[in-house]
């Protein structure tokens, strides 16, 4: 009767332990899938094409300036705004719009003497840059307010207007180059290219036209305007791409 009821023990402990170890089964989360980051099988080649443009400048930036020394901190001011404003003036009846001159610095300093104790003057600077629109202003635009009392060229640079649109043909030569390296070493492997998979366009510093530097613009007896020569400017893209091998 001991061993009957054992055994009736032993093979109940035996079905609640299976019956635990189905609905733990039955009632675990299922495993969760995690999509693994890492680049396709397939054969691919990646390069990186340049473009270059190179354009004729249609504006240009240049920054002049009025400076004065007087005794005292209202002379130099009261002569300085006489002069800088028969400057911007002589900008306007150019025909530079108002939104095309820009009042880049203004600055007033005492000057000492050669102890470098006593002030014995004030100095004042104005500067403004320009615009021009009309490259064949340049020139006139430079003789013309240094006639009426300017006196300081700070530098000339020369740009494009429309920048994008210049920018956008050297994308277009960049795409057009690296085609043309992925086909060349395509066939050396023997090998020919598909589709196009990623494009990217490799951003850099932008280019900076080098300004001309000139030191005080001293005004001559005679007039004579100075040449104003634009020449031409390069302005580059790149981008990689990666094409599928065929």
């Amino acid at each position: 009767m001991e061993n009957r009821l054992l055994t009736t023990i032993l093979g109940l402990t035996a079905l609640i332990a299976v019956l635990a170890l189905t609905a733990v089964s039955l009632f675990r989360p299922a495993p969760t899938v995690t999509a693994q980051p890492g680049v396709s099988n397939m054969p691919q080649i990646v390069v990186i094409g340049t473009g270059e443009i190179k354009v004729e400048p249609d504006i240009a930036t240049i920054t002049i300036g009025v400076e004065t020394k007087a005794p005292t901190t209202q002379e130099a001011l009261a002569q300085n705004s006489a002069q800088a404003q028969a400057m911007i003036d002589q900008i306007k009846q150019l025909g530079v719009d108002a939104k095309d001159i820009q009042t880049s610095g203004i600055s007033i300093y005492p000057n000492y003497d050669e102890k470098g104790e006593t002030i014995v003057s004030y100095t004042v600077n104005n500067m403004v840059t320009v615009t021009i629109r009309n490259l064949a202003q340049a020139s006139d635009l430079i003789d013309r307010v240094v006639q009426v009392g300017a006196n300081r060229l700070y530098g000339i640079s020369f740009g494009v207007s429309d920048m994008e649109a210049v920018l956008a043909q050297a994308r277009e030569a960049a795409v057009v180059n690296a085609r043309a390296r992925a086909e060349q070493m395509a066939r050396a492997a023997g090998t020919s290219l598909g589709r196009v998979l990623f494009i990217t366009e490799n951003f850099g510093a932008s280019p900076i036209p080098v300004p001309m530097m000139a030191d005080a613009y001293g005004a001559p007896a005679a007039r004579s305007a100075p040449p104003v020569q634009p020449g031409q400017q390069t302005y580059s893209a790149t981008v990689q791409i990666t094409f599928e091998l065929r």
